[in-house]
Parts: structure tokens; sequence; C-alpha cells
């Protein structure tokens, strides 16, 4: 059967089906991804990403997840691919564009936004790689923001490019008529560890640039690392997988992404006849992954070279550029194989003569095997230290042991990574070390399952204290002085905005 004849088939089930169907959509929102291409083996140099993964629903909850579709056709792109660069280009600052450009379309010439997604969480506490490099970022298009823009207002742009790019995919798959008398379910994934206020600005972007927009349809978030744990625990769940998930083990999931690592433990409850997990303890992360070791290459390249390299014009040595895509592929095989290499990274030229880190002939950087080692060990020695205090967590809370860990996640494909979980793995108690087909889908797959069949871990640990101030009674030498007033009603003296504590963190 040709895909026409499929589209229209399904277009009439919807439509005789009126009132049972939905569109199951999940919105993963990240910061950088490099890969493979999909049933390829070309190279994907993809920064900054964001996906878009869905399914129809006919209210069976034993729907196959393998029938979820992940949008892998993206305007700019002539090759198939998990997801898009989440950039932007303003067409006010490109005059050579007649509106804007997102993802793909963004090229290396282009004044642009990328990054912008780790501004909207300010108020979280600094992380051990925040601190010295992060102020040179815009120079490079990282983390820019244009003028009389906000970091929310370039969000909700680039949201709504990708929601226009969608809307028109699945108009295309269904059919448009099966399209509008069907209700959409929106899941966005947010990360873990973000502040509250940061998820409320990314909600209301997403709100603004379309999801959920129509009357009957609806959005609600999901954390990364849980959309990670459904998509991952239902992969090794399902009969057909070849290390099987069984009844009681302790499962520990690292996502890795491109600007924070979650690290979330869950016990398995029961595998059949429908998988069932739950939260082990607390899940932990921190800002980190594979756009820190972007941030320590442009740093170590302005240490060797200076001027040199501060003079190379932003489109040779900014993202999407030749250099960076080349520096891109490097990062993602650093690691493969037995034997590690020095890399060399071509396209950018420099009048820099008898450089022992420069190749002028080729117009090439050259990095050694240990400055490659030196730009991922504070990124994977951040994630191991996660690691290892979420094991130590669930044996001093739960008495009990990680039995296997799997790493999801862009950064969770890369092979120097893997290689240094496996030497912690062996050196731990032989812990089992896995990974998913494709774990950088495993977020924006996992939002889609969370909705299609309710999939969700039966016991959460609460991360945060949750509550609400209020006017009560004033108690004496209790309550501070400064904020008491007397009821005008009651005549009653009150404290005001005391803290009513509803949910407690766990630990």
């Amino acid at each position: 059967m040709d895909s026409k004849e499929h589209r229209v088939q399904l277009e009439r089930r919807i439509l005789s089906e009126t009132g049972s169907h939905k569109l199951i959509v999940g919105i993963d929102y990240g910061t950088t991804y490099s890969g493979n291409i999909p049933s390829s083996s070309i190279w994907a140099i993809i920064d900054f990403d964001a996906g878009i993964s869905y399914a129809v629903s006919n209210g069976n909850k034993n729907i196959d997840f393998r029938d979820i579709n992940i949008i892998t056709k993206w305007p700019g792109s002539n090759m198939d691919s998990w997801k898009t660069p989440s950039k932007i280009a303003y067409q006010i600052e490109n005059p050579s564009l007649m509106c804007n450009k997102f993802g793909f379309e963004v090229q290396a010439k282009h004044v642009s936004c990328s990054w912008t997604k780790l501004l909207l969480d300010k108020s979280t506490a600094a992380g051990r790689f925040d601190d010295r490099t992060i102020c040179a970022m815009p120079d490079y298009g990282m983390m820019r923001i244009p003028p009389e823009k906000t970091a929310e207002d370039v969000c909700e742009d680039f949201l709504d490019g990708l929601y226009r790019y969608a809307m028109v995919k699945l108009r295309a798959s269904i059919g448009k008529e099966a399209f509008n008398k069907t209700p959409m379910e929106c899941w966005i994934t947010l990360p873990a560890i973000w502040s509250e206020e940061a998820k409320v600005k990314t909600l209301k972007a997403a709100k603004a640039a379309g999801f959920g927009s129509r009357p009957f349809d609806q959005i609600f978030t999901i954390a990364e690392p849980e959309a990670a744990a459904i998509a991952t625990l239902k992969f090794y769940s399902d009969s057909n997988s070849i290390n099987l998930v069984t009844e009681g083990e302790n499962i520990l999931l690292c996502d890795c992404g491109g600007g924070t690592v979650d690290i979330t433990t869950y016990k398995i409850t029961s595998v059949s006849p429908r998988l069932e997990f739950e939260e082990l303890c607390v899940g932990i992360g921190g800002k980190g992954g594979s756009t820190y070791i972007d941030r320590r290459f442009t740093t170590l390249l302005e240490q060797r070279f200076g001027k040199d390299f501060e003079t190379v014009p932003f489109l040779k040595k900014g993202p999407g550029s030749t250099f960076m895509n080349n520096f891109e592929k490097s990062k993602w095989s650093f690691g493969h194989g037995e034997d590690m290499v020095d890399q060399e990274i071509e396209g950018i030229k420099m009048d820099i003569p008898g450089s022992d880190y420069y190749d002028a002939e080729e117009s090439s950087v050259l990095l050694s095997v240990s400055d490659m080692k030196s730009l991922f060990a504070p990124v994977v020695d951040e994630v191991i230290r996660l690691i290892t205090q979420q094991v130590k967590e669930v044996e001093k809370q739960k008495k009990t042991k990680i039995d296997r860990i799997i790493p999801v996640g862009g950064f969770g494909e890369s092979a120097f990574l893997y290689g240094e979980l496996q030497k912690w793995c062996l050196t731990n108690g032989n812990i089992k070390l896995m990974r998913p087909d494709n774990p950088q889908a495993a977020v924006v797959r996992g939002a889609t399952i969370r909705g299609l069949e309710g999939l969700a871990p039966r016991l959460k640990q609460c991360r945060l204290h949750y509550g609400f101030s209020s006017n009560n009674i004033f108690r004496d030498e209790i309550d501070p002085e400064q904020y008491s007033f007397i009821d005008r009603f009651s005549s009653l003296k009150y404290c005001r905005h005391r803290n009513n504590w509803v949910v407690a963190k766990v630990g």
C-alpha cells in the first residue's frame, strides 16, 4: 500500500469514528544533538535540536509504540533527521531573507539565535561549567538575543516555526478534513532541574506559538527524564527486546542532552500484562552536556590563537559553519574503536605559520588525543559524579543496588562517554550498561507514549517543597511582628504571607 492510499484510508477511518480519535503530539525542545542520520551512513551535524513525534489514538491503550511517527523531513535539509536545529534567523536582521527562518534553513552566513532555551532558567544555581565561558558565547551566536527581543520572544518565535511546519506535516499525514475534526493533545518536554519559573515560561511560549491553541486542543508538560524513561523502559519491556527488564530490577536513566544532564532511578514493579515502574529516589541533575564541550573548544582556540582566531569572520567559525560541523564529526566519532587518534578540524583559515596546533596548508586545527580528552573530561566527570551520587543515594535510602544504567539523549550517543561509563561500571559492582536504539529520540518518543498510553511512574519522588502563602491568625512569640496587622472586619491580629506547606520534598 502506497503512502497516499494509506493516508486516504486513515482519513476515512478517523472521519467515520469522529469523537473516538485524537492526535497525540510530542515536542522535545532541546539544545543539541550530534549523531547519525537515520537509516544511512551519512553524518548528522545537528546543533541545538528540537523534535516532533505524533500518533493517532482511537482509545486503544495497546497501540504498538513502534507506530509512533517521528518527523524526519525538515525544511532546509535534503536528508532525514530525527530533529531540526533549534535556531532562528530573523528577516529584520538578514536583508537577504524574505521571512524568518528556523532549523536547517538557518545558514552560517545568517545572523541567528541559538541555545536560547538555556536563558529561560536564569534563577537556577550556577553549575560547574556556567561561569567561565558562558559570557563569551554571544560572540558565536550562542545565547544571543536580538535588540527589542527577550529570550521568551525568541523561544516563542522558534516554536512558532516548529508548530506551523508540524501542522503542515500532520494535515498531509491524516488528511485536512480529519485533521480539522480531530482533537490534539500536545506534550512538551522540560528539563527536570529547571525552576518553576522557567517551566512556566516555556509552556507560555509553546502556547503562544500555537500548540494547544485550537478550542478542542490541550497542552501538557512532562519532564525530559520521565519521557526518556517511558520510551526506554517501554523498549526494554517489549518481548522482542534482547535485554528484557525484569520485575524488581532497578534502572538508572542518564539523560544526557546538550545543556542539561538528568539522572533518575526506577524500580520495575511489573512487566506483564502492563509495564509498571516507580521512582526510587529524588532525581538529580545539572547544567552540562555536549554544548559545554563546544564552549571548551572555542575557549581553547582563543587561548592558543588569540586574535588570529578572534578575527576569523563569524560565518567561518560560528554554529553551522563548515569548521564547526567538522568539529561535530570529530566530537561524535571520538572514542569509537580501540584506539583513539589525533583529530584534524578542517575549514578555518588563519595566518599562523609554523604552529604545532595549526596546519596552514590544510587550513586545519590540530587536536591531540590529550586535547580531545581535555574537552570531554569535565563534562564526562560531571555525568559520572551525578551517577555516583544517585547510586549511593539509592543504596542509602532504599538499601538496594542499581542493576543497569542506560544513557539516552543526544550526548548519550557519544562513544567516548559510553567508554568512560563502561570503565566506571566495571569498577563499581559490574553494573550492566546498555544503550537503546536511537537514544537521541527517546525523549520525544516518550512524550507521545505518555499521551498515547497514559504510561507514567506509579510513584514519583517530590523534588521541591510546594505550598502557598496566606494571612493567618498571629502567633505570639512565633510570627515576626513586622508582618502583623489588624483585620478591619474581625479586629483580630493577623500575620501576613505565612507559608503553608502542602507537599514536602523527599529527603
